[in-house]
């Protein structure tokens, strides 16, 4: 049976290139920078919330069935087309 490690055994294992995150390239601690000068932790990604498209549902499903946007037909299932959610038949796939 393998014996047991800690997962510190393994923190320098990921190290290829000669940094990790808590040394620079010259081995001295530090905060680590991209190599453009910004720093590693900054958040990757857009800062203004505002300009990301919220999530939208692709498909609702309804134990009673719910009408169709476009024909009408009650079904359990319907998919987004559009602005409307409309069943298998309407969909255009």
């Amino acid at each position: 049976m393998p014996e047991d490690r800690s997962l510190d055994d393994f923190a320098e294992a990921n190290d290829v290139d000669g940094t990790s995150a808590e040394t620079g390239s010259d081995g001295a601690e530090g905060d680590a920078a991209d190599s453009d000068g910004t720093d590693a932790d900054a958040a990757d990604g857009p800062t203004d919330t505002a300009a990301v498209d919220p999530a939208v549902a692709t498909s609702t499903w309804h134990a009673d069935g719910a009408a169709c946007d476009r024909c009408g037909e009650r079904v359990e299932r319907r998919w987004r087309d559009e602005a409307d959610f409309v069943c298998a038949d309407c969909a255009s796939w």
